[in-house]
């Protein structure tokens, strides 16, 4: 797809000049539809109360307020550090300053999880959230937006606005802008697009009358009430005939912005109970009720992968036979890298993890020993750790295993986890016997690490990239971790691996 690139290009430069050069990637998203209004008119003033500028230096995208703290806008508009932006709202000429303006920081940015994953097409998911300190104050300028409903059926003509270019390439007004543009239904825009459409997409606009190139992320809006059915995404041209705008559907997110904007409380009691020896646990609240009442045998290893829709955790041991030699260890598993540890030991006490993804691991002393019950609760926001773009977990005394399984490269952006934990503890080893990565001074690009749980704690071995097989490591315990991240751009045949 040809992009609407040119001036976003020119404010990332402009408005982050201190941001350390892309290693091979672009400067910004070919196809993405930034935000300028062709075929429309100036809108009167504060007739958008939620609308803001956002800026990175100069006017760089836009957004929609949707509680005193957040604002909503485009994923691909959100990807530097949150110091980098100023949010403005009340404003309608961005070259004047009039009072009613209201300029905040933003201090924090949620991304959301699926954007720029493997197996998502390309746009797809491009939507975030920017929380911003102090938090604006509601008047007669500056108010929230409608949010619609899970299943919102779109209007037949809605309303995009935007500062900025009124033709493809062309110059840019300071005023804001809007147009009434035409729904298109999925069916045709997919066709147009060539398949390139998702579900969670919405295509309006027709020949003369579309956003462009400068503001992405604004609202488009529906009804009376100015119901935010879209943010302004991406699209092929401006105004081009048969090429609408490609917007991303703000109701097929409704509940995930809701669940990152609104705390959420914890379950009343846990509503899934786990009894085996590890496992991967995907639940908001859970007991994991292992051999209670039973033994356990000497040097039992087990890993349980807990992955919570918010973010924060409570772990709790409801009741325990383990004895001082033994321990249950919470690690906080963050941007594919074990971090901070807890050990879990007191009976009704409260240990507390900020994240949603934390690894359970049950490490048993060389005495035989008794079972116990592990209940954790999650609340607060919805997490926004992405899910595994790959994962394995294996219990086998021995195997192998490909990344990725399906015969081409992998893919850019990539977070995999592969947990070895076979049911028998002895000493293991772990041995590639393929290796294609992306190479480079210290493996920062892409790069494969294996963790060996050791002494209460799982401790980097190694962390390779390049061509060169990396060495065989041992689990003296026989649990380990294989991580794989790899970054924007450049990508290989990947690797396999063998435990025995």
């Amino acid at each position: 797809m040809q992009g609407k690139v040119a001036l976003l290009i020119v404010f990332a430069v402009l408005g982050d000049s201190s941001a350390a050069p892309q290693k091979s990637a672009p400067l910004a998203f070919p196809g993405l539809h930034d935000g300028r209004i062709v075929g429309g008119i100036e809108a009167d003033r504060h007739e958008f109360k939620f609308l803001v500028d956002m800026r990175r230096g100069s006017h760089y995208c836009a957004g929609s307020i949707i509680t005193p703290e957040w604002v909503v806008t485009a994923a691909h508009c959100s990807q530097s550090a949150p110091s980098g932006y100023t949010l403005v709202a009340g404003d309608h000429n961005i070259n004047q300053i009039d009072g009613e303006e209201q300029t905040r920081q933003v201090v924090q940015i949620i991304n959301h999880p699926n954007y720029n994953r493997p197996g998502f097409l390309q746009y797809e998911n491009d939507i975030a959230l920017m929380k911003v300190s102090p938090p604006f104050e509601f008047n007669e300028f500056v108010q929230p937006v409608v949010l619609p409903e899970s299943g919102f059926v779109p209007s037949s003509f809605a309303t995009v606005t935007g500062w900025g270019a009124t033709s493809e390439g062309g110059g840019s007004p300071a005023s804001l802008m809007k147009v009434e543009v035409p729904y298109v239904n999925d069916t045709t825009c997919n066709i147009n697009y060539s398949g390139g459409i998702a579900d969670s997409m919405v295509c309006y606009g027709e020949g003369g009358k579309d956003s462009c190139q400068g503001d992405s992320g604004g609202p488009l809006v529906c009804g009376d009430d100015q119901t935010l059915c879209g943010v302004v995404s991406w699209g092929q041209g401006c105004a081009r005939p048969g090429f609408p705008g490609v917007y991303t559907e703000a109701s097929y997110f409704t509940e995930w912005i809701r669940g990152s904007t609104v705390p959420i409380d914890e379950d009343p009691t846990p509503v899934e109970t786990v009894t085996t020896c590890g496992g991967r646990i995907e639940a908001s609240s859970a007991n994991i009720n292992f051999q209670v009442g039973g033994s356990i045998r000497a040097d039992q290893r087990c890993v349980w992968t807990v992955k919570a829709p918010y973010d924060s955790l409570r772990f709790r041991l409801a009741s325990s036979g383990l004895s001082e030699g033994d321990g249950i260890y919470l690690t906080n598993f963050a941007n594919s890298v074990p971090g901070s540890q807890q050990r879990v030991s007191s009976i009704g006490q409260n240990y507390t993890v900020s994240a949603g993804l934390v690894i359970v691991t049950l490490a048993v002393g060389n005495a035989p020993t008794r079972g116990f019950s592990l209940q954790f609760f999650s609340s607060g926001f919805a997490d926004a750790t992405p899910d595994f773009s790959g994962f394995m977990q294996t219990s086998g005394e021995t195997g192998n295993h490909t990344y990725p399984n399906h015969g081409g490269d992998y893919a850019n952006g990539e977070n995999a986890l592969f947990i070895i934990a076979p049911a028998t503890p002895k000493q293991r080893f772990i041995s590639f016997r393929e290796f294609d990565l992306e190479g480079g001074s210290g493996c920062s690009y892409d790069a494969v690490c294996v963790y060996n749980w050791y002494n209460g704690t799982y401790l980097l071995v190694t962390r390779a990239c390049g061509t060169t097989l990396p060495p065989t490591i041992t689990l003296e315990e026989g649990v380990g971790l294989v991580t794989f991240t790899s970054d924007s751009s450049i990508t290989g045949r990947g690797f396999s691996f063998q435990w025995m």
